[in-house]
């Protein structure tokens, strides 16, 4: 819950998501004016604002009150409904043409998630999950490189970016997943590049979303926001770093006798 502990920094951290994401609910997944869309652990409302612009009726689950009360608050409508709960345990009932995720899958039950939302699916209707990757290692920065320097001396345990991999890459591990039960059938994965041009202001608040950096200690943590923004100011005040969005499809069977 370290995101709802401080969730005007998440709001103001976080990026928006890439347009192509829901060009791509919308082409392959039916997003549009009409369109019954769940919503799973919704945050302040950064994928919620694009799907009710695209016409959606939305019914958002977020675990966090301070985040759900950003939410409404940004995006309040008679189209959206907020439900602050676990996915596990929301009171929610079908059927939905569309249930998506937006860097959130991996906070769910990985053993029952896949069923429940399958039984609130539409048979025919969709499941989407997508991530946004912080960094590239196919594209690697000087920054990049620097910033490894600071992880190195605050957080020794983790890996260098170079040699990282991505929990959102993990394509056996999402594939399976997804399809578990039968409920939802072949799985599409797209990956989108772009690139998020970094102050030092909006990368201290960025960093400070991630759960590794706020768990810090406050001396490490305000250490390491420094010296982050540090590198950017050596490197002319601002740095375009390496994002990916990795985004799972997957279409539901039609098996109406598990609705």
């Amino acid at each position: 819950m370290s995101f709802n502990a401080n969730a005007d920094v998440y709001q103001r951290g976080r990026p928006p998501y890439p347009a192509a994401v829901f060009d791509l609910l919308a082409e392959r997944c039916g997003l549009g004016p009409g369109s019954r869309v769940l919503e799973i652990g919704a945050g302040s409302g950064l994928a919620t604002g694009v799907l009710l612009a695209a016409g959606a009726r939305v019914v958002a689950v977020e675990p966090g009150e301070r985040l759900a009360a950003l939410l409404v608050g940004e995006h309040g409508c008679d189209r959206l409904e907020v439900c602050v709960s676990d996915f596990e345990t929301a009171d929610l009932s079908g059927e939905f043409d569309l249930a998506v995720a937006a860097t959130a899958l991996h906070w769910v039950d990985p053993v029952t998630s896949t069923e429940r939302i399958g039984r609130l699916v539409r048979p025919g209707g969709w499941l989407a999950a997508w991530w946004n990757e912080f960094g590239d290692a196919r594209r690697p920065t000087l920054f990049r490189d620097r910033l490894d320097a600071v992880y190195h001396d605050l957080l020794p345990g983790e890996t260098g970016y170079r040699d990282s991999r991505s929990q959102a890459l993990d394509t056996d591990r999402w594939r399976r997943q997804l399809t578990a039960g039968g409920f939802f059938g072949d799985v599409s994965v797209e990956i989108i590049e772009w690139q998020q041009t970094l102050t030092p202001q909006t990368a201290r608040d960025q960093w400070s979303t991630f759960p590794n950096i706020a768990e810090l200690a406050p001396s490490d943590r305000e250490q390491f926001l420094t010296r982050l923004g540090s590198i950017i100011d050596e490197l002319g005040g601002h740095v375009d770093d390496p994002r990916l969005t990795i985004v799972y499809t997957a279409r539901r069977a039609g098996r109406p006798d598990v609705i």
